[in-house]
């Protein structure tokens, strides 16, 4: 039983948690035995956990490097250092390195082993081994290097990563600015020419419509890769691909392409009729829009190979610079499609294995639709960088989920990067009084690191690209995840954490790379350290005004709110300012059956009621109190008073010194109807309303000027 214990605990396991309600939750051996195996590493008896354990203490000992180096650049000559594990009586034989900085310069030496520090020894299967301290010549720049070792016949290399000290703040940020900006879904804008889903033209019209009104930034949805032969399945934050772009915002009519064949496409007048009620529909149709898109868009990819080399020679180029994640990820769609739409795991055998000869089969035989999706990927691409190129002035904001779907793209791809024995979610917390399983198979945070955290780095860098800002939802999971063993309930969960240090290093690095804020979604339960290092690392925390309340349910005052955050009033997951005043979501999730019962329905209702005059009390202390105040009868409530009571929480909401504000154009229209509703599917259409507001009618709007006036006057 103790070996088992600390086994869990160097594994990264945690003995127990707390949850918001204040009960202690001890993990239990078997979640432990659970999560262990579900890591690779045998427990399932007590000497197998003894034996792993031995195992696990000595792998540092026993490999020549450690599979990567993380070190913070404070200054100019911070020093560099690796551990070497050196056995004694090898210690007079000569050790040679080359180190290759990022930037093309190479520095390399042979000293004898002997000649280097001893930092600590442990004895190995009966031999004395030293870890000796290799220092690297400094200054060492920020950036990947690779450190190579040649040692008594063996050679290692390990990736050494030198990261700033902080993540990206820009000048204004830093002098104490105050901005704001407005978020919208993509999928849900409207323009004239298009296909019945919003897409990157449409962004493009937003963006210009938020500059004309003074916003500083554009936030969006997640823009993940999802699955086009599951075209229902539109959860932007279970998406089969978190590296790659969603095909179906593709603008079809904004390509630049000539091709006869999609003109010839688009004439049918089957075609027609098909968008032209697509077009009308306050929901997305996405069976209807996903099989007409994809259609047009293949019509258009077998004109392009017709194409003269000059004509196809940047997608040759975005191909060659995608290199192998592309490559598997045009061959994981293609795949889909000839299988059905099944998930990967149930496919024959040989294709759930990236690697086997029977994919490189498959992709030679099948090049053209494997190569179609890397030119949807090329497209998609494209006008996401016009999108932003064409408004400097307002910066995109994007949004990272936490996890990609078990049956996507990224878990076929990188599978020993993914656990598969257990899934994520989150213990009791204000979303849910029992807790939560996202269903999405936890990242390897052991293999992360022998992975030197390129995958990692690969997911922000591709997240970050055009972007003046990037979400990083559930962001404690750069600290530690909630595991859920596969065939248990929530009850059985544990915390494992992650390398902290590590993945916020590289957060930083690539952030100060890309220029990019980052903005951490810290909601839910939160460990005590995690916000004080976000601010330290100069991550913004994310602060919605509904939650930023005390104890005892009042409301925090504006003055209350930290400097280096975002506020906004309202979040996807969350009824509108006009439907939390209304109950809108109170109402719903009592006639979907999501509560316990009409007593649990009933409580709900008295909260709520309790919430609305604490809302109304902190709006009366700040004299915001709107004008006409709502009726104290919610399903009362006129469009005028809720009009002024957005006005009025707005204001509020603007007020804080903190950095950023984003305010939802859903908000601005004081609509009262949610993005999505959590603990539903089919329930409820969630990810699928459309904005009744065309994306370049935004800034004439009378009812956003008036938020936006609202807004201005206190920031």
């Amino acid at each position: 039983m103790q070996a088992l214990g600390q086994l869990a605990e160097e594994a990264g396991i945690h003995r127990d948690y707390w949850d918001i309600a204040g009960t202690l939750h001890v993990t239990s051996d078997a979640t432990k035995r659970a999560i262990l195996a579900a890591m690779g590493i045998s427990a399932a008896t007590d000497a197998e956990a003894a034996q792993s354990l031995t195992a696990w203490r000595e792998r540092p000992w026993r490999d020549l490097l450690p599979p990567v180096v993380v070190v913070r650049r404070f200054a100019p000559d911070t020093p560099v250092s690796v551990e070497v594990a050196v056995p004694d009586e090898l210690a007079f034989s000569r050790l040679g390195w080359r180190l290759e900085v990022e930037n093309g310069d190479v520095h390399e030496d042979a000293p004898p082993a002997c000649a280097l520090p001893v930092v600590a020894m442990a004895d190995i299967g009966g031999r004395t081994v030293a870890r000796r301290r290799l220092d690297l010549p400094t200054p060492l720049p920020e950036g990947y290097h690779t450190l190579s070792v040649r040692f008594a016949g063996r050679n290692a290399r390990t990736r050494v990563i030198v990261a700033p000290p902080a993540a990206y703040v820009p000048g204004w940020m830093a002098a104490g600015e105050r901005r704001w900006g407005l978020a919208c879904q993509l999928y849900g804008l409207k323009r004239a020419k298009d296909w019945g889903v919003g897409d990157f033209a449409a962004l493009e019209e937003a963006m210009a419509e938020a500059g004309k009104l003074g916003a500083a930034m554009l936030g969006i949805n997640p823009l993940h890769a999802l699955f086009p032969p599951w075209p229902d399945a539109c959860s932007p934050y279970s998406p089969s691909s978190r590296v790659f772009l969603n095909p179906l915002m593709i603008a079809v009519d904004e390509i630049g392409i000539a091709s006869p064949g999609l003109d010839a496409f688009t004439a049918r007048d089957c075609v027609k009729k098909t968008l032209r009620a697509a077009k009308r529909r306050g929901l997305i149709d996405y069976p209807a829009v996903s099989d007409a898109k994809f259609k047009a868009l293949a019509a258009l990819y077998a004109d392009f190979l017709e194409m003269p080399a000059e004509k196809t020679a940047a997608f040759e180029a975005f191909c060659v610079e995608g290199g192998d994640s592309l490559r598997r990820f045009a061959e994981f769609s293609a795949l889909h499609e000839t299988m059905g739409g099944l998930p990967w795991n149930t496919w024959p055998a040989p294709f759930q294995d990236p690697d086997s000869p029977e994919v490189a089969a498959y992709a030679l035989a099948n090049a053209g639709r494997v190569t179609f999706h890397a030119f949807l990927q090329w497209l998609a691409e494209g006008q996401l960088a016009a999108a932003a190129r064409r408004n400097p002035g307002v910066g995109l904001y994007r949004d990272l989920a936490i996890g990609a779907s078990a049956d996507g793209a990224d878990a076929w791809a990188n599978q020993g990067g993914l656990v598969t024995g257990a899934s994520f979610g989150a213990p009791p917390d204000a979303f849910s009084a029992v807790g939560q399983d996202w269903g999405l198979p936890p990242p390897h945070p052991h293999r992360m690191r022998d992975d030197a955290y390129a995958g990692f780095a690969a997911l922000l860098r591709a997240n970050m690209r055009h972007a003046a800002a990037l979400r990083l939802d559930h962001v404690m999971g750069l600290m530690r995840l909630f595991w859920i063993p596969n065939g248990t309930g929530v009850a059985e969960g544990a915390y494992v954490s992650y390398p902290f240090d590590d993945l916020l290093a590289i957060v930083a690095l690539e952030s100060v790379r890309n220029r990019c804020v980052v903005i951490g979604e810290d909601l839910g339960t939160v460990p005590d350290a995690c916000r004080a290092r976000m601010a330290a690392e100069r991550l913004l925390s994310y602060r919605v005004l509904y939650f930023e309340k005390w104890p005892s349910g009042l409301f925090k005052r504006p003055e209350a709110y930290p400097p280096l955050a975002l506020v906004t009033p309202t979040t996807h997951d969350m009824p509108t300012i006009a439907g939390h005043w209304q109950g809108r979501d109170v109402a719903l999730r009592a006639e979907i059956g999501l509560f316990g019962g009409p007593e649990e329905a009933e409580t709900e209702s008295r909260n709520r009621a309790e919430e609305r005059a604490a809302l109304a009390g902190a709006l009366a202390d700040q004299g915001l109190s709107p004008e006409p105040p709502p009726a104290a009868d919610p399903a009362q409530a006129t469009p005028e008073a809720l009009a002024a009571l957005t006005a009025s929480v707005l204001r509020f909401a603007a007020r804080p010194p903190s950095a950023l504000l984003m305010v939802n154009v859903g908000d601005m229209l004081a609509e009262d109807t949610q993005i999505n509703l959590p603990g539903t599917v089919a329930e409820h259409p969630n990810w699928s309303r459309r904005m009744k507001l065309a994306a370049n009618k935004i800034a004439a709007n009378p009812a956003v000027r008036t938020a936006v006036a609202a807004i201005r006057r206190e920031r």
